[in-house]
């Protein structure tokens, strides 16, 4: 028996993994950023593309990026 690994990652994983909220979760979702998928009322990120996302944010010139009042 072989075992898989996961390739996509539900709204809760992203949730877990980065700390952010629900409605967050899904504004990045429709950000364009990775690459999406939505099941019936289900969204779904492919996890290869969120990690690099995550991890080489910096590197793209139209970064999802919080923007927080009083920092430069």
């Amino acid at each position: 028996m072989t075992t898989r690994k996961k390739e996509l990652l539900t709204v809760k994983e992203m949730m877990d993994i980065t700390g952010l909220g629900k409605n967050k979760i899904y504004e990045l979702l429709h950000s364009g950023e990775f690459t999406v998928y939505k099941f019936g009322s289900k969204f779904m990120a492919l996890e290869k593309d969120f990690y690099e996302w995550l991890y080489c944010n910096n590197k793209k010139k139209n970064s999802y990026v919080f923007k927080v009042k009083g920092l430069k």
